[in-house]
């Protein structure tokens, strides 16, 4: 849900975003999203954590060339259905 949240949020698209298909999603800048976004929901300065974290949630790394190349993608996670999560 705070992933979710985060990625609804207007002020943090630069940051991180969804792709246009609402299955992925995509860290546009991982500094930023470290200094502003992800320590405000969820305490953590380190990219490296924050990565761990996904890959926990079961969240795959799209390395196929292509638009979702370096995107994030979990079947249940999908922009405007934050109660599949």
């Amino acid at each position: 849900a705070r992933l979710h949240a985060m990625l609804s949020d207007e002020k943090y698209m630069h940051i991180i975003s969804w792709m246009p298909h609402g299955r992925a999603w995509k860290v546009n800048n991982k500094e930023l999203l470290m200094q502003e976004a992800a320590p405000k929901f969820f305490g953590q300065s380190k990219y490296a954590s924050f990565a761990r974290q996904l890959s926990g949630w079961g969240f795959k790394r799209l390395h196929q060339t292509g638009p979702d190349f370096g995107c994030y993608y979990h079947e249940c996670f999908l922009r405007g259905h934050p109660k599949l999560t």
